[in-house]
């Protein structure tokens, strides 16, 4: 266990959103006054920026003073992937001059001095597992936990968490909650795991195609290009397959096609993989406002797009199947051996910083052209929140600084990440930063994610295990786990939000 206190100092610099971008230093600060503050608010709506526009909404929050209280985070430890770390979401230990840092850090301060409170926080790298038999225990160590979206299960299931729609202050009408993910992830008004600004993993592990510039421009395919077909709705999976067709280069000269070679398109089958039904616009399940859950998952066109992507990933030259490691197929992109690859935002501001050629990104393709937008998912693993049951008698002091938190994510932290850094320092031009909002725009957030590896026999993962088995069995695949998802939907899954 690693436990690290944030002290909470009397003076702080405010983020301006001009400073530097995420990994990029600098010595400069500037101060946020009163009378600055004043001059914006003068300034008609209009006219505004939207980091001013942030600025404005007001969080609704009591001024409480708690006394030097410490709210107290469990989050999830960095693993061997650092970019993977979800713990600065929380802290920031100093001031370092990188402006996603330095926001983290003065959004602490801020809300440190405005309710007299200190945040700590502890990194397990099972943190739902800890968080779980703590509560268990019924040791009240924590004020707030953060886990991946994905185990959420783990906690709802152990009956180890309150009730958001209870918590005083947290409002999710606001924009700094994610109004999508919470509402799929709502059943008779209750919600245990919450995503919202504070979680800027549910913005850094959004997927988009990346592509390297020059290589496509050899093959004669320039930026503007692939814009223009994102733009006129023309980039589809069949167009895709045919540009990744022509882009195998037998690099070593072996004749045969392996690692050392050069390739349109791969990936490691893992979390990528998951994004096509995103992607395609099949709906795995929904929750009506009757509470019932509807499951859409089967259908003749689930079946094509498991048919079209098997060839894609066995009969395409293009392809290159990655087995060594997970995420593998960023290092693949940077060595330039990939001119497109299925990468996180995050990976924007960890390894493609040393990238020598220029890249910029695309949406996933749709399934054709008819299909009205383009939509993506995020990996999985972005954090979720939720509060610990042992945490009851403190829920006016939670509800408070969580939402403070959010709050001022969504007006220094998530700006700073997404407007600063990744269209700015990571953008080669102006389409990227077109293509990162077009891709934003159409995030899925799927409630059986939560449940995937429970209550829903893997629905989440269907076709990712069908791809990675090289098998079209999908009317065989599905009758083997429906009854069993439907029984564990009933009898256990809708019970856990009080409906018999």
């Amino acid at each position: 266990m690693n436990k690290r206190l944030l002290p909470l100092l009397l003076a702080a610099l405010l983020l301006t959103p001009a400073m530097a971008a995420c990994g990029e230093t600098t010595t400069e600060t500037t101060t946020e006054t009163s009378e600055t503050k004043a001059e914006t608010a003068a300034v008609p709506e209009e006219e505004l920026s939207d980091y001013e526009k942030r600025q404005r909404i007001p969080d609704d929050l009591p001024e409480n003073d708690f006394g030097g209280q410490a709210f107290r985070v469990l989050a999830t430890a960095p693993t061997i992937e650092a970019y993977d770390a979800v713990t600065f979401e929380i802290i920031a230990d100093e001031l370092t001059g990188d402006a996603c840092n330095d926001a983290v850090y003065n959004r602490n301060i801020d809300i440190g001095e405005r309710f007299n409170m200190t945040f700590t926080m502890t990194e397990e790298k099972e943190s739902w597992t800890v968080c779980k038999n703590s509560v268990l225990a019924g040791t009240d160590d924590y004020d707030l936990a953060g886990f991946y979206n994905y185990m959420s299960y783990q906690l709802i299931n152990a009956k180890a968490l309150l009730n958001w729609m209870e918590i005083p202050h947290v409002n999710l009408e606001k924009p700094w909650h994610n109004a999508l993910s919470n509402a799929n992830a709502t059943i008779n008004n209750t919600l245990y795991a919450i995503c919202s600004d504070l979680a800027i993993t549910s913005m850094t592990y959004t997927y988009a195609i990346y592509f390297n510039q020059r290589i496509l421009n050899d093959h004669g395919y320039a930026a503007e290009d692939m814009y223009d077909m994102v733009r006129n709705g023309s980039w589809t999976i069949d167009k895709m397959d045919e540009i990744v067709t022509t882009m195998y280069v037998d690099v070593n000269g072996d004749g045969k096609a392996d690692t050392g070679d050069n390739y349109g398109f791969g990936y490691n089958m893992v979390n990528p993989t998951d994004v096509w039904e995103a992607a395609f616009d099949l709906q795995l399940c929904s929750v009506q406002p009757d509470n019932s859950i509807e499951v859409n998952f089967m259908s003749d066109k689930t079946m094509s797009v498991l048919e079209k992507l098997i060839a894609f990933h066995y009969e395409n030259p293009g392809y290159i199947k990655l087995t060594a490691t997970q995420y593998e197929e960023e290092e693949y992109f940077l060595n330039g051996q990939l001119a497109m690859a299925p990468l996180r935002f995050a990976a924007a501001y960890s390894d493609l910083r040393e990238m020598d050629d220029a890249y910029s990104m695309l949406p996933w393709p749709k399934w054709d052209e008819a299909q009205k937008a383009y939509y993506t998912n995020a990996d999985d693993k972005f954090t979720a929140f939720g509060v610990p049951l042992t945490a009851f008698g403190n829920v006016e002091f939670v509800g408070t600084i969580f939402e403070a938190l959010c709050a001022e994510s969504y007006k220094k932290v998530y700006p700073a990440y997404y407007d600063i850094a990744l269209k700015g320092k990571y953008s080669t031009d102006a389409g990227t930063a077109e293509m990162v909002d077009l891709i934003m725009a159409g995030r899925n957030f799927d409630f059986s994610f939560q449940f995937g590896e429970s209550h829903f026999q893997r629905l989440p993962y269907l076709i990712r295990d069908l791809i990675v088995a090289q098998s079209t069995n999908l009317a065989s695949k599905w009758d083997s786990i429906e009854g069993k998802m439907w029984t564990a939907i009933e009898k256990d899954l809708l019970p856990l939000y009080g409906i018999e």
